[in-house]
């Protein structure tokens, strides 16, 4: 699980430097977080540039003409912007809801994709895309931004390399605080078709370092969740924290992107959730997330026979403390902290050397369908109530 996939690598000289790139960049969805995304990958070389912008929205292909590319043609679809001879590698970032098609457009067009995660809405979607790729040669890179995280990688090579032991059980969480929560359940991902599920939508990046931490996949899933604070009888608490120092209205993020009044009915997601997850080699692990915290955190707590591991992106640190009578607790801090840890500049350095052909993405198609699967499994058990076995769902994705 840990290599990704590199058929249809960017077909350039490995020895390429980034200097001598000329690579023309096409964006479909050209909103905030492929903004930020641009904002740190086109510096890191003169030949990136921005060709091509499709957006339906005229704000945000203004926004992005300005900051990145004044000269590119705005698009007046995915075809257009696909069939540019000036455009090498398409970048999406449009509604989770759209990312097959329009991925699948651009590989059918012979286009190098980097796609925000999540992958897909549904399993076919997926397979779809990974058809898609091997027809067409193409690179696929996904957006699951948490793998290139100095702190992920720290946890991934303290188990890999041994110093807690065979990993018997952990637990992991995505708790936000109250104006990401909020933004989540103002905008359009408050609907599952356009975004999926929350824990698919949300907790993907979660569940994938999950699987690569334990490097094998979950068998079993049970879950329970609910909508018991984003609702309009709680809209007094607004009222309650009142307005921030520069007159935000809480629970209300972002709002000049669209997002509006979070405490309303018009939606289909939970705000808080809890799964349990036991793995093919025999580790059992619990996930917790919720849209409403006085304390957020995104952290793993893992138990190994022969020691145990705690760590937290918002904090940044690394405890790790191995079984014994005096045993040292050893801590790290490889990040400042953040809800990103620390993970953008590292990834978007590595995708331009994606890009010039130098490695493989970390982070492909069979990476964002085994997320994918499992988010689903989470979600369908907590709307049955049942346990569900995911094995037939791997098998049918060719995964075992």
């Amino acid at each position: 699980m840990e290599t990704a996939n590199i058929v249809g690598m960017t077909k350039h000289n490995p020895d390429t430097s980034l200097d001598s790139l000329q690579i023309g960049i096409g964006i479909i969805g050209s909103g905030i977080r492929l903004q930020s995304i641009l904002g740190q990958l086109l510096p890191l070389a003169s030949g990136l540039q921005v060709k091509a912008i499709y957006d339906p929205d005229d704000s945000a292909v203004a926004t992005c003409k300005e900051r990145f590319a004044p000269e590119a043609a705005v698009c007046s679809g995915v075809e257009e912007l696909c069939a540019r001879e000036d455009v090498d590698w398409v970048f999406i970032g449009s509604w989770n809801c759209q990312h097959a098609e329009q991925a699948i457009a651009a590989m059918k067009a012979g286009k190098h994709v980097f796609c925000e995660k999540p992958l897909a809405l549904t399993t076919d979607e997926a397979l779809a895309m990974q058809q898609a790729q091997q027809e067409s040669g193409c690179t696929f890179a996904l957006g699951l931004v948490l793998r290139y995280s100095p702190l992920y990688r720290a946890i991934h090579s303290a188990i890999a390399s041994g110093q807690i032991g065979n990993v018997l059980s952990f637990e992991f969480n995505e708790t936000l605080g109250f104006r990401h929560g909020g933004y989540i359940h103002g905008n359009w991902r408050r609907h599952s078709k356009y975004a999926g599920p929350h824990i698919l939508e949300k907790c993907c990046h979660d569940i994938d370092l999950a699987l690569w931490f334990i490097d094998s996949l979950p068998l079993k899933v049970a879950s329970f969740g609910g909508l018991n604070f984003f609702l309009p009888k709680n809209q007094h608490h607004q009222e309650r924290i009142g307005n921030g120092p520069n007159g935000e209205v809480p629970f209300q993020h972002f709002v000049r992107y669209g997002n509006s009044n979070p405490f309303r009915t018009d939606k289909d997601i939970i705000d808080n959730q809890v799964a349990i997850l036991e793995f093919a080699n025999g580790v059992r692990a619990s996930f917790h997330t919720n849209c409403l915290s006085g304390i957020p955190e995104r952290r793993f707590y893992i138990i190994g026979d022969e020691g145990a591991l705690r760590a937290d992106a918002i904090t940044g640190q690394l405890e790790l403390r191995r079984i014994g009578w005096d045993e040292p607790t050893l801590l790290r801090q490889p990040i400042q902290g953040g809800s990103h840890a620390g993970s953008d500049a590292p990834m978007c350095r590595e995708l331009a050397e994606c890009m010039a052909g130098q490695r493989p993405p970390a982070a492909s198609i069979n990476e964002g369908m085994r997320s994918l699967i499992v988010a689903q499994g989470i979600d369908t058990a907590m709307q049955t109530g049942q346990v569900v076995e995911l094995s037939p769902f791997y098998e049918a994705a060719g995964l075992v």
